[in-house]
C-alpha cells in the first residue's frame, strides 16, 4: 500500500515541482543557519565595546541576511510540505468522487484564469504607465504621488516632440540600418545554416561549437576592438558602421540549423536530380519547408534592430545617422542643449518608436511562436 501511495506522488506532474522548492528552502534555510553562526562568531569577537558601524562592516552576506534567508527558506519548506501533504491526503479523496473532481476542476480553471490575467496585467503596465505618462503634464508627471490617469490629457505633447527632434530623420536611419541587418542576417545566418546542418567537411561540429561559443560572448567584451576598427575604417557616422558589425548572428544560425536538420535529406536529393544547385536547393527546398522559423528569424531581427541602442550610440553620435533609440535620449537636450525634465515628451517619443514594432508583433505573433517551438524541439 505504502508502494501504491509513493508511486501515485511520483507520477503527479506537481512532485518534482515540490521536490525542487524543498530543495530550494532547504538551501536557504542552510545558508541562514550559517549567518546566525557567523553572526555570533562576530559579536562574540567584538564584545560590547563594538560600535555598530564596526559591526556592520565585518559582516557578509550571509550573516547580514540571515533574518531574511531564514524566513523565506522556511516559507518555502512549509510551502513545499503542504503541498505534499495535499498530494498524499488531499488528492485521493478527491479523485474518489467524480462530483469532487468537476468541482475542483472548475476552481482550478479559475485559479489558472486568475493568475494568467495577473501576470498578463503585470507585464502590460510599464506600456500602459508609458502611455499614460506621454499625456501628463510635467508637473503631474513629478509628482510625490503618481496618478494612474492624467488630470488633464495633453495630446500636444505628440506634436511637441515631432517639432523639437527631427523624428522623420531618426525613423528613416532606423528603418535603413533595420531593413539591412535583417536582410544580412538572414542571408548570412540561412548559408551558415545550411553549411552545418547539410554540407559534409571536415571539423564542421568544431566549427559550430565555436559559432555556439560566439553566443557567450557580450557585445561590452568585444565591442573595443570593433569600434577601433569601425574608426579606422572611416565608418562613424555612417550606415555601414552601424549595420556591418551586426550581419552576422550565432543565435539565429543555431535556430534555422535546427530548422533544417528538420528536413529529410530525400527532399535535398529530389532537388540535385531535378537540377538544382545549393542556391536553389535553399532557395526552393529548405527555406520553404521551414518558412514558420525563417519569418520568425526576420522578426526578432527586425525587433534587435530597431530597439538597438548601444551599437549606434557608439559609432554614430551626430544626428545625420542617429536612430530613434538614441534620438530619444536627446529629447532631454531640447533647448540650447540644456537638461531638461521633460519626461512626458520623453514618453511620448517613446510610444512612437514602439508602435511599428507592437504592430508587427500583433500581425505576425503566429509565426513567432510556431517558429521557436520547432526550432527548440529538433
Amino acid at each position: 500500500m505504502k508502494n501504491k501511495h509513493w508511486l501515485a506522488l511520483r507520477q503527479s506532474g506537481w512532485f518534482s515541482i515540490l521536490v525542487l522548492f524543498l530543495i530550494i528552502g532547504a538551501v536557504l534555510l542552510a545558508m541562514g543557519a550559517i549567518g546566525v553562526w557567523q553572526y555570533r562568531v562576530i559579536i562574540g569577537g567584538f564584545g560590547e565595546t563594538a560600535t555598530e558601524y564596526e559591526i556592520n562592516q565585518a559582516q557578509n552576506f550571509f550573516s547580514r541576511n540571515y533574518a531574511s534567508l531564514l524566513t523565506i527558506g522556511g516559507i518555502v519548506a512549509v510551502v513545499s510540505l503542504l503541498g505534499f501533504a495535499s498530494l498524499r491526503f488531499i488528492s485521493p479523496l478527491i479523485h474518489a468522487n467524480v462530483r469532487r473532481q468537476k468541482f475542483f476542476a472548475r476552481i482550478r480553471l479559475i485559479l489558472q484564469y486568475t493568475i494568467a490575467i495577473l501576470l498578463t496585467l503585470l507585464m502590460i503596465f510599464p506600456i500602459y504607465w508609458m502611455i499614460v505618462s506621454s499625456l501628463k503634464t510635467s508637473d503631474e508627471l513629478l509628482l510625490a504621488v503618481p496618478t494612474l490617469w492624467p488630470m488633464k490629457i495633453m495630446w500636444e505633447n505628440y506634436p511637441n516632440v515631432l517639432s523639437r527632434a527631427p523624428f522623420g530623420l531618426y525613423f528613416y536611419n532606423t528603418l535603413v540600418s533595420t531593413f539591412l541587418m535583417m536582410m544580412g542576417e538572414l542571408v548570412m545566418g540561412v548559408l551558415a545554416a545550411y553549411g552545418f546542418s547539410k554540407g559534409h567537411f571536415k571539423y564542421k561540429n568544431i566549427l559550430f561549437m565555436l559559432v555556439l561559443g560566439a553566443m557567450m560572448v557580450p557585445i561590452q567584451v568585444t565591442f573595443v576592438p570593433i569600434y577601433v576598427i569601425v574608426s579606422r575604417l572611416g565608418w562613424l557616422n555612417t550606415f555601414a558602421g552601424i549595420v556591418v558589425p551586426n550581419l552576422v548572428s550565432a543565435y539565429f544560425i543555431f535556430m534555422l540549423r535546427q530548422a533544417f536538420l528538420s528536413v529529410d535529406d530525400s527532399y535535398i536529393e529530389a532537388g540535385k536530380i531535378d537540377g538544382m544547385g545549393r542556391i536553389g536547393t535553399i532557395l526552393h527546398v529548405l527555406v520553404p519547408m521551414c518558412a514558420p522559423t525563417v519569418i520568425t528569424i526576420s522578426i526578432i531581427s527586425f525587433i534587435n534592430g530597431w530597439n538597438n541602442y548601444f551599437w549606434p550610440r557608439m559609432v554614430a553620435p551626430l544626428e545625420t545617422r542617429r536612430t530613434l533609440a538614441v534620438g530619444i535620449t536627446q529629447l532631454r537636450r531640447t533647448f540650447a542643449g540644456i537638461v531638461t525634465s521633460n519626461y512626458n515628451e520623453i514618453m511620448a517619443g517613446a510610444v512612437l518608436a514602439i508602435i511599428p514594432i507592437i504592430l508587427l508583433f500583433l500581425f505576425l505573433q503566429k509565426f513567432i511562436m510556431t517558429g521557436m517551438s520547432k526550432a527548440a524541439m529538433k
